[in-house]
């Protein structure tokens, strides 16, 4: 603002320099012309007296042409040049157009003035009429406006150097007189400061862009907090890049799944993270989304890159982080499932197979053939027994969504699977010891029935001849609990965190000495979760313990 005060100032004072400087000399060329109009005419006059009053004109004419410095002209009355003192009168043009022969012809007297093509020299002309008709006309030249603007530059530039000075010192002053209130404002209370009234309209305006912009701001901020508060909430990470892949935003559950300092105004290669990661960004940079599956911090986490599409282009990109821990694990176990199905399938197939063949071709001697038949029937069992398994887990994993809950009383249905595999434990030399009160709980009894059946049946299988299988029912202000324990071989400790997955065995040498499907204590875990229960298992030397914990919830148990 000083520069354009001071070079408007500036111009001013140099526009008022060459203004009052042309005026000067104006003045004095008016003054100069009028100081030789009145000489030429004083001229003019003696000139004719003398050519009047002497004997022979013509030789006073040429006395008096030679004698000054003026040049003298004798023109006749048509025009035609009868003498001049400075050319030769013969070779000279007519000079009846001539504005002063014009005047002096009509009136007596006649005058002009005329610059020369170079405008270095100024001509005046007095012609006065002649009693004969003829004109004499007197000449001076000058060089009046080459002078007079040699005279005025000095004062001229002297003038605009006091005036530049000047204008300098005085718009410093202008400026910071002026610009002190405006400086005063408050930009955010225009209204409330004392400044020229010319300032009003604008701090009015600057007022309600005030207004509009708090307003733009709070419903930003509302915009940012809801938008804050949903990805809060929100099990997948977010991540929004520009279009450089400068992160804008991030989302807590982002920085917590990457594990990684993620900040906004940051780029995304700031950070450490596979450079799979940063290629996959530039991938959805070029107009194209993609997905990326990596290990973080032990979880499975896919990324998702979608390219943000404006009229104009990609603007940015945005990327969303899920945790596929669980589906992936799920993944692996239902590989690994298909796998063991596989097997354990093959396996009596292979042998019911082999044995039917046998008899088939009569390969077999007819007294091995009831064995052969014996053995057949055992595997059908044990296929028909794993298929049965394989059913049931299945519709557990469909859910709980057509399960109706009873009232069950837990003790007495202990005691009817006891009184049940009462001859399974004699056989095995193991007896059932039962202890505590009726407890009643809300379940799906034939599910109930499934969990102390499982786990009374391994009790007895697991255990030593002489043993015992320990049932213990309690109500606690936590819940209900089953203990079942058994005296039989300890569990290994690196086996227990695997012992509820399918086909898990804890010892595999056994396996076969063993009957069973691998699958009872997966469907034990399975009917548990469906009853918000929760199983647990201790082994110690010869004595392995397996709890269940029903909850305290008025809608699970009573």
């Amino acid at each position: 603002m000083k520069k354009q005060i001071y070079r408007r100032m500036l111009a001013l004072a140099i526009l008022i320099a060459l203004l009052t400087s042309g005026a000067m000399l104006a003045l004095r060329v008016r003054d100069g012309l009028h100081e030789l109009s009145e000489q030429t005419s004083r001229q003019a006059a003696i000139a004719a007296a003398g050519y009047l009053a002497a004997a022979d004109p013509d030789e006073a004419l040429h006395a008096i042409g030679n004698s000054d410095t003026s040049r003298v002209t004798m023109i006749s009355a048509d025009g035609t040049v009868l003498y001049d003192s400075n050319a030769d009168a013969a070779t000279m043009e007519n000079h009846s157009n001539r504005p002063e022969f014009k005047a002096a012809r009509e009136t007596g007297t006649g005058q002009g003035i005329r610059i020369s093509s170079t405008l270095d020299e100024l001509t005046c002309y007095v012609a006065l009429r002649l009693p004969s008709g003829d004109v004499l006309r007197v000449a001076n030249t000058t060089d009046l406006l080459v002078r007079s603007l040699i005279d005025t530059i000095p004062a001229m530039v002297v003038v605009i150097i006091i005036i530049c000075l000047l204008s300098a010192f005085v718009s410093a002053r202008l400026t910071e007189q002026l610009v002190r209130p405006i400086n005063a404002i408050d930009p955010t209370k225009p209204l409330k400061t004392d400044v020229y009234d010319e300032l009003t309209p604008l701090l009015r305006r600057l007022n309600a862009q005030n207004q509009q912009i708090s307003l733009q701001i709070a419903a930003l901020r509302r915009k940012q907090i809801e938008f804050d508060a949903i990805t809060a909430g929100m099990d997948e990470g977010l991540i929004l890049l520009d279009e450089h892949l400068s992160v804008l935003t991030c989302s807590r559950a982002a920085r917590r799944l990457l594990d990684a300092p993620v900040a906004p105004g940051l780029p995304l290669d700031s950070f450490e993270c596979d450079e799979a990661i940063l290629h996959a960004a530039q991938i959805a940079q070029a107009g194209e989304s993609t997905v990326y599956t990596l290990e973080r911090a032990g979880n499975q986490l896919r990324l998702s890159f979608s390219p943000v599409h404006v009229d104009d282009g990609i603007r940015g990109v945005v990327m969303l982080v899920l945790d596929i821990s669980s589906q992936y694990a799920a993944e692996q176990s239902r590989r690994m499932f298909t796998a063991n199905v596989t097997h354990e399938l093959k396996t009596p197939l292979t042998s019911v197979l082999g044995y039917a063949e046998m008899i088939r071709y009569g390969l077999a001697k007819p007294e091995d053939v009831p064995g052969f038949a014996c053995r057949i029937h055992d595997e059908a069992a044990r296929l028909l027994a794993l298929v049965d398994d394989i059913m049931k887990l299945s519709r557990l994993d469909e859910g709980r969504g057509s399960l109706n809950f009873e009232d069950i009383d837990l003790y007495q249905l202990a005691g009817s699977v006891c009184e049940r595999m009462s001859d399974k434990a004699a056989k095995h030399q193991v007896r059932f010891a039962m202890h505590g009160a009726p407890c009643v709980i809300r379940g799906i009894p034939t599910m109930i029935d499934e969990v102390v059946t499982n786990l009374c049946d391994n009790a007895i299988k697991y255990n030593r001849p002489g043993g015992t299988v320990d049932i213990e029912l309690k109500k606690t202000a936590s819940g209900v609990t089953l203990r079942v324990a058994n005296t039989g071989a300890a569990i290994p400790a690196d086996s227990i965190p695997h012992i509820f997955e399918r086909f898990y065995r804890a010892d595999a040498s056994r396996s076969h000495e063993v009957p069973g499907t691998g699958l009872g204590l997966s469907i034990v875990k399975h009917i548990c979760e469906i009853h918000s229960a929760v199983i647990s298992v201790t082994s110690e030397s010869d004595n392995t313990v397996f709890t269940v914990q029903w909850p305290s919830d008025p809608g699970v148990m009573m």
